[in-house]
């Protein structure tokens, strides 16, 4: 039973990173209409979000079951301090080595941000 809700939390996580990925691209083609660095700027921001949730949820859907109970909290904690750092590395390389709007980058970062705030009606 808790390997089958195991992999069901393992379906649900892929799946909204999906969404997030699928509304990255939505927000890259409307940034095509205004101009190609902010096309660039959305883009690269929003998919910021959707590597280090996709990065999170592989650490911490590795383990399941209640026998990995600790386990299972000891990859969330190392999933979310990794987060964190990746989050921060990206972001400093984008803003120091591409030629990215800073407004329009961050734009993107929060809309995918935002996006988990709706995941329970975006993924049933």
């Amino acid at each position: 039973m808790s390997q089958l809700l195991a992999k069901k939390g393992r379906k649900q996580a892929y799946k909204m990173v999906l969404v997030q990925l699928a509304i990255s691209f939505i927000l890259f083609l409307v940034g095509l209409f205004i101009s190609g660095t902010v096309s660039l700027s959305l883009g690269v921001g929003s998919l910021i979000v959707v590597l280090v949730n996709f990065v999170f949820a592989t650490i911490v859907f590795r383990k399941s079951g209640a026998q990995a109970a600790l386990q299972i909290k000891r990859a969330f904690a190392i999933g979310e301090s990794v987060k964190l750092m990746l989050t921060i590395v990206l972001l400093v390389l984008a803003f120091n080595v591409l030629p990215v709007h800073a407004g329009s980058l961050l734009i993107g970062f929060v809309v995918i941000v935002l996006s988990q705030w709706f995941a329970p009606l975006i993924i049933k």
